[in-house]
């Protein structure tokens, strides 16, 4: 299995150590031949095993190439891109993924704080995009590929929409991406609201390396995007908020929060970042049914009195 290296703006925080520096070098002559795992064994100072579990982990480039098979074989003059701490990462028990809904073609996953959804730069193990390939493949779906159709950082919390396909059909991934639907979110934010709701709808710009901000007047290829807070409680000095999202991604949320004078709780710091996707709902392109699911809440979320058991594995008896 291969993978392009994602864009900085795709990239998501990874627990243990994956986040180092990344060791990079050229294959030299009397290297031609050899396989990644003993090309890392030289170049290292690690062992066999060790040298394949980085590998396997994801940690592994052949120029923009992310290799995942400790035995494929290298070229004299390729660049090697290292994450030697992806073998530190620990694998997701797909039995362990919460499914708020199925169908043939997409899953909504509950994500907790702290797991990746989808591969980082430094890894692919350890996220919520394995462990359900993995899954359906337990489930006998031949060769699964999924695919994230809203970025979440691994910090944030809720709704993780996946459209899902084997190696008989076609990708569909752009009706999703495409498709108008309900993004709602709670979110933290440091300071009180000056009224019960705010809005901001400052188009983003996308950078060629895929980091967003917001765009300048009159920028071009400016991206609308609007997102409004509604305020459900005040803690504090911070305010408890529901979000409406219409835009590319959570980073309008991020970046419009910021304008506001309201920033996210957790933004820029290590640890949790009081984001959830708590709703997601929309008529599925194929089929026509409408489809809604709502995430667990955290501690954090939740405003006074409020207390909503979390949803159930659709799996579970």
């Amino acid at each position: 299995m291969s993978s392009r290296i994602p864009s900085d703006g795709e990239t998501t925080r990874v627990p243990a150590r994956p986040g180092a520096a990344p060791i990079r070098f050229r294959v030299v002559s009397i290297e031609d031949g050899m396989m990644l795992r003993q090309l890392l064994c030289k170049r290292l100072h690690v062992s066999p095993a060790l040298a394949a579990e980085i590998v396997r982990a994801g940690g592994v480039y052949v120029g923009p190439t992310r290799l995942c098979v400790p035995t494929l074989r290298v070229t004299e003059g390729e660049r090697v891109t290292v994450y030697r701490g992806a073998a530190e990462v620990a694998p997701l028990e797909p039995a362990a993924l919460r499914l708020l809904h199925r169908d043939e073609s997409c899953v909504i996953v509950d994500k907790p704080h702290g797991i990746p959804a989808a591969a980082t730069r430094a890894a692919s193990r350890g996220t919520l995009a394995q462990a359900l390939v993995q899954r359906l493949a337990q489930e006998g779906v031949a060769r699964p590929y999924v695919g994230l159709v809203h970025a979440l950082p691994a910090a944030a919390a809720g709704l993780a929409l996946y459209t899902i396909r084997d190696q008989t059909t076609g990708s569909f991934f752009k009706e999703f991406a495409a498709l108008p639907m309900l993004r709602r979110y709670r979110v933290r934010l440091r300071g009180r609201m000056p009224a019960a709701t705010l809005s901001c709808a400052t188009p983003m710009w996308q950078s060629p390396a895929g980091a967003w901000r917001l765009a300048r007047d009159g920028e071009r290829d400016a991206v609308a995007a609007t997102t409004v807070f509604k305020r459900l409680a005040e803690i504090d000095e911070e305010t408890l908020a529901s979000v409406e999202l219409t835009g590319p991604g959570w980073e309008a949320l991020r970046l419009h929060a910021a304008a506001l004078g309201v920033p996210l709780m957790g933004d820029g710091a290590d640890g949790t970042l009081c984001v959830l996707a708590e709703t997601l709902a929309f008529t599925h392109p194929r089929s026509g049914a409408p489809v809604t699911a709502t995430a667990s809440l955290p501690a954090w979320a939740a405003a006074p009195g409020e207390d909503a058991p979390p949803p159930g594995d659709l799996h579970e008896a």
